[in-house]
């Protein structure tokens, strides 16, 4: 993908969140999603560091504190000043360890995630991140990125959000040229990858659009193929049908945490509105 296309859908993205914050950290206050349940089975009964990429109003920090995992510290990252506010207010008390938020563009660089806090961490996340990442190249670059930040023993956990066959979705498409120009020209359809989509947020047919791509297998393969990690985990939860989202977590090599005794009971949650 081209430097102005990839300009121009980030741009879309940015003022998304900038304009519909509110209404996105509302849908999202009590959302926690069941595929957190396994993934916080894998994590070590010991405090542990944790780097969450795009961490939005923090929710991923509140229910895997709540299932009982410990930080030592927690950093978490996101481009939006509205949400990250939400996400200190509401979260910071929940923790008992040290946390900072980082309002931080890791898309607004190149390589993509260069900017992302440095450190060895146990647990490095991207939920619900990587379809707002225009450009195959940028979201190779974000998850490389963000598995050199993983601590030998570390986990990296990825979601992917499987949108594209659903009618839910299809029914919240929008036109490229429904949003005019954008850095001063419109968007231009063949400069575009496979995959990318203007959706609506939620059922309001006047609502501005968000740029979302949707990762094919065979680009999640490569990831999976160059991270230099093990996966230990790849299922599929969330959503009312129980698969909106892919998720794949692996482990750099190293020494290995014990993981955390007993069996994890899954809270009730609402399926993710999108």
């Amino acid at each position: 993908m081209d430097s102005l296309t990839r300009r121009q859908l980030h741009t879309l993205s940015t003022a998304f969140y900038r304009d519909r914050a509110d209404a996105f950290d509302a849908s999202r206050i009590d959302l926690p999603w069941p595929g957190w349940g396994p993934l916080s089975a894998l994590l070590p009964e010991r405090r542990i560091r944790v780097l969450d990429i795009g961490c939005g109003n923090g929710r991923l920090a509140a229910d895997l504190r709540a299932r009982g995992v410990a930080f030592e510290t927690y950093v978490g990252t996101d481009a939006s000043p509205a949400l990250i506010e939400a996400a200190r207010s509401r979260v910071t008390p929940l923790l008992d360890a040290p946390v900072v938020w980082h309002e931080q563009d890791f898309l607004a660089v190149e390589p993509a995630g260069a900017n992302l806090p440095e450190g060895d961490f146990e647990l490095v996340a991207l939920m619900g991140v990587l379809h707002h990442v225009p450009g195959a190249e940028s979201r190779a670059a974000l998850i490389e990125a963000a598995s050199s930040r993983v601590a030998p023993g570390g986990l990296l956990a990825v979601t992917i959000w499987q949108f594209a066959d659903r009618p839910r979705f299809q029914r919240r498409r929008v036109d490229w040229g429904a949003v005019g120009d954008v850095l001063g020209s419109p968007i231009d359809p063949a400069a575009l990858e496979p995959g990318d989509t203007l959706l609506r947020f939620g059922a309001d047919p006047a609502a501005a659009p968000r740029y979302c791509h949707q990762v094919s297998e065979e680009e999640r393969a490569r990831w999976v193929e160059n991270s230099g990690l093990e996966t230990i985990a790849d299922y599929q939860a969330d959503g009312a049908s129980g698969d909106l989202n892919r998720y794949w977590i692996a482990r750099r090599s190293g020494e290995r945490a014990r993981l955390r005794s007993g069996s994890v009971s899954d809270r009730p949650s609402r399926p993710a509105p999108g």
